[in-house]
């Protein structure tokens, strides 16, 4: 308890000019403090309702101006709700409008009877008291209890609550709300790490070293990558005064072992280059390497897709992925975008022009006026388009004898 001073200040008249602003708070303010001409609920003491546990319900964001702590041993009970769990809580007393003083002692609890949560005596100015940023763990209920310091204590008190709501994490917290970044384009995205969770970290899992080399018990986002064999990724991650760390995960419930690729060797700036090896769903995550910390960030990004080119699957000529032409056991010919006319993939063979061979293409042949001849690859010797001669019938011969 400290000693009883008569405060003059922050004293709020109830003949007040009606508002011009919607801000409720100076951001300058002391955390007791208040604009007598903001837009809070001012509510009278309701006695005899508040003389129980619930008490008398308020809001937040209100004013109880003025109360009483009379007689000696007197306690007044609030009740008021929250929306948010995390929401941050600041309850304090402060001299009346109508003057006076009192030096009171606060309560918090969440249950009539309950475990009191939070207290104060002499944190406000004065005797007056404060619970200032107490974060609420649910939604709901709470109840504040004022009382006098002693059983003999009484004078006037103005109650005031504030409660600020927590802000929510991005929409891709989580890889179950993961950013799409598109294939085949570029870019920078501009992201903010302030109020995501730490909900990944490649150091937990299989034991160190992680795919960054580090651990990462920071805030993250993610985003979603939907590739295909051959794309090249190309990936610059800056963080805003922090120590950044970013990595490429296939399962998110598992990002250490499932990491393909991470970047954690500087400070805030993070490069990843990486050619994805088979088509699937990816997961890019950015993260902070110290813990609780990440704040704005940029992500400068290219995802160069690969070319579909000629592919030679013996003489049969296809226009696709070098993957896929891996797939079909062919050569793949990056300098040839197109299956002709001509065919690139075709092949010489024997052309007789007479008894001359050559070996040409089909067209080439039918321009010298020869015979294509596919199933013949080879000029010999021998030579395939001399003329064979007749081989003897010796059988045919030795059956004429017997007759």
């Amino acid at each position: 308890m400290r000693v009883l001073a008569s405060l003059g200040v922050l004293a709020l008249s109830l003949l007040v000019v009606a508002p011009t602003g919607a801000d409720k708070l100076d951001p300058n303010e002391e955390p007791w403090a208040y604009d007598p001409y903001d837009l809070r609920t001012i509510y009278a003491e309701d006695e005899p309702l508040n003389n129980d546990c619930p008490g008398q319900g308020i809001t937040c964001e209100s004013i109880v101006d003025d109360a009483q702590i009379n007689p000696g041993g007197d306690i007044d009970w609030y009740s008021f709700e929250v929306a948010l769990a995390g929401t941050r809580v600041t309850i304090g007393t402060d001299v009346p409008s109508m003057g006076g003083s009192c030096d009171t002692y606060i309560e918090l609890y969440d249950v009539c009877d309950g475990t009191r949560l939070a207290y104060d005596d002499d944190s406000g100015p004065g005797a007056y008291s404060l619970i200032s940023d107490y974060v609420t763990p649910h939604a709901g209920t709470y109840i504040v209890k004022v009382r006098g310091y002693s059983s003999s204590t009484t004078g006037n008190y103005k109650l005031f609550i504030l409660c600020t709501e927590p802000v929510p994490p991005p929409e891709n917290d989580t890889c179950d709300g993961a950013l799409p970044i598109e294939r085949c384009t570029s870019g920078t995205l501009v992201g903010d790490l302030t109020n995501a969770n730490n909900n990944y970290d490649p150091g937990v899992g299989t034991p160190p070293p992680s795919c960054t080399g580090y651990a990462a018990a920071g805030r993250d986002v993610t985003y979603l990558l939907a590739l295909v064999a051959g794309d090249q990724v190309h990936l610059v991650y800056t963080g805003n005064a922090y120590d950044a760390s970013c990595y490429i995960v296939t399962d998110c419930e598992n990002v250490n072992d499932s990491c393909v690729i991470g970047a954690d060797a500087s400070y805030n700036v993070e490069t990843i280059d990486w050619t994805c090896p088979a088509g699937g769903t990816y997961f890019l995550i950015l993260d902070a390497y110290g813990t609780s910390t990440g704040t704005t960030f940029t992500l400068d990004y290219a995802i160069t897709c690969p070319e579909p080119h000629v592919c030679c699957v013996a003489e049969d000529c296809y226009v696709v992925l070098a993957a896929e032409c891996e797939s079909l056991g062919g050569v793949f010919h990056p300098e040839w975008d197109s299956c002709g006319p001509p065919n690139p993939c075709e092949l010489p063979h024997v052309c007789c022009v007479g008894q001359d061979c050559h070996l040409v293409l089909a067209a080439e042949c039918e321009s010298l006026g020869g015979v294509f001849h596919p199933e013949w690859d080879s000029c010999g010797p021998p030579n395939p388009c001399e003329a064979t001669p007749a081989q003897p019938d010796s059988w045919g011969a030795v059956k004429n004898l017997y007759r």
